[in-house]
């Protein structure tokens, strides 16, 4: 999947022609985020600028490029002498303060857009979804932080009712005839599930969310050979044995799968 840079991302949203998940992994992808910050105090820290409105409430402003910043520091007639951090969007928007009033991406061009309070957590979330997918690939490389697989609490599954009070588990396609469960880390790769594999199915999809540890041992405990993560885009689909089960809740086991 190729994304927009953020700031084309935030114009097409803007003009209806990208979906809300598709802007959302752009500003998480975005590697350099501009942060006006505070001069650094003795000790060498710089403090994040917030901004005070009328209201009394604290924003922070983010620019996806220096050019972007000194041409909004330009309009506000102040300078900024450099004093940005450059960050990526994972650590940016899952840092955000739940205190903040919002954030302002680019604010005084067209492509400007902002973020109130209530879609704070969201934004942390997304940033959560990126941080996820980025260390599943890196799995079998042995690099990846297992706590993130076992601790992240949004995987969701889908199940199929065959009966009154009984469901059964909804597989992945898988052309060698494998029975891999197919589990979804973001409502758009969920949606192209839907859209792909399901759309001519016979029956109503259930999505159910599952924590690390629950999707784990229910891989460990079915009759399973393995599991896909996302497999129907609209990222690359990430696939694993079994044994992916044990390495993620084996205490102290550094082992790639």
């Amino acid at each position: 999947m190729t994304l927009p840079d953020a700031r084309a991302a935030a114009r097409e949203h803007l003009a209806g022609r990208l979906s809300h998940a598709t802007l959302f992994r752009s500003l998480m992808t975005h590697a350099d985020w501009h942060v006006p910050v505070r001069s650094a105090s003795a000790d060498g820290e710089a403090a994040v600028l917030t901004f005070v409105d009328a209201a009394g409430e604290r924003w922070i402003k983010i620019f996806t490029d220096l050019s972007a910043a000194e041409a909004w520091a330009e309009q506000e007639g102040s300078g900024l002498g450099g004093q940005c951090v450059v960050t990526d969007g994972a650590n940016l928007f899952g840092s955000l303060d739940d205190e903040l009033a919002g954030v302002e991406i680019n604010p005084g061009f067209p492509e400007g857009i902002h973020y109130q309070r209530q879609h704070i957590p969201l934004l942390r979330q997304w940033a959560r979804i990126i941080e996820l997918e980025s260390a599943l690939e890196t799995v079998d490389r042995g690099e990846t932080p297992i706590g993130l697989l076992r601790d992240y609490d949004a995987y969701v599954l889908v199940l199929k009712r065959t009966g009154a009070e009984s469901a059964q588990l909804v597989l992945a396609p898988d052309d060698n005839g494998r029975a891999l469960a197919a589990v979804f880390t973001a409502e758009d790769t969920l949606a192209a599930f839907f859209d792909q594999v399901l759309s001519s199915a016979d029956f109503e999809p259930i999505p159910v969310r599952v924590t690390g540890e629950q999707l784990f041992a229910q891989l460990q405990a079915l009759p399973l050979d393995g599991l896909v993560f996302n497999c129907s885009g609209p990222i690359p689909p990430r696939a694993f044995g079994k044994r992916l089960a044990d390495y993620v809740l084996a205490s102290g086991d550094h082992q790639a799968p």
